[in-house]
């Protein structure tokens, strides 16, 4: 016998999931050194200073490591 149907265990997991990704993001804003480096990366983006992650692993010959 079940208490939930198949609906309700997949509504209760995805609640479960949305609550560890809300408790992430309050842990994320309360480090404030955390939220300044995010605005700057953020920000250097914006500005065309990133380039693609292939570009950089090719660089550093690491292409077998990742």
């Amino acid at each position: 016998m079940t208490l939930l149907t198949a609906e309700e265990k997949k509504l209760l997991t995805k609640a479960v999931s949305l609550m560890d990704e809300l408790l992430e993001t309050l842990e994320v804003i309360q480090d404030k050194k955390l939220v300044k480096d995010l605005k700057i990366a953020l920000r250097e983006v914006e500005e065309g200073k990133t380039r693609p992650i292939d570009e950089l692993v090719r660089e550093l010959n690491i292409e077998g490591e990742i």
